[in-house]
């Protein structure tokens, strides 16, 4: 439940929300917030309500977002099935680089790459491993899987 932190309080003497009152209609001291409950600065609200008051008011953000994620996944998929056939086909004929109007393509032959296994590092020699770990800001960002 959402609750009204509004220190005049509830005609009513309610406790909820003006958003979430059965008896809003006929309540002459409903709150002029009830479509941005967001941006109100007397609701109280819990993780869950917060949860269902964002996917309320971004549906049309959300959908779009989905709809151009599940686009975006097939277009990679394509692209991955097409960069195998376009190095099978540059291995074939030979050819290590040429371009287009808007792209160039460059053939790179497999190698072998060494790296570091930090967990392994970590475990094993702590100091060593915070000693040669950096610390780096990251910005915020939504994490979106396809299903």
């Amino acid at each position: 439940m959402i609750k009204c932190k509004m220190e005049e309080g509830c005609p009513k003497g309610k406790t909820c929300c003006c958003c979430q009152c059965e008896e809003r209609k006929d309540c002459n001291g409903v709150c002029d917030n009830l479509e941005n409950i967001g941006n109100c600065g007397y609701a109280e609200m819990d993780e869950t309500d917060a949860v269902l008051v964002m996917k309320k008011d971004t549906a049309a953000v959300i959908k779009a977002i989905a709809a151009l994620t599940i686009q975006k996944k097939k277009i990679e998929e394509q692209e991955k099935e097409m960069r195998v056939q376009l190095v099978k086909a540059m291995e074939q004929y030979g050819v290590k680089k040429f371009e287009s109007d808007s792209v160039t393509f460059t053939y790179t032959a497999p190698t072998v790459r060494n790296s570091i296994d930090s967990t392994k590092l970590k475990k094993e020699l702590p100091d060593v491993a915070a000693k040669y770990t950096k610390t780096s800001n990251v910005s915020a960002s939504v994490k979106i899987e396809v299903k």
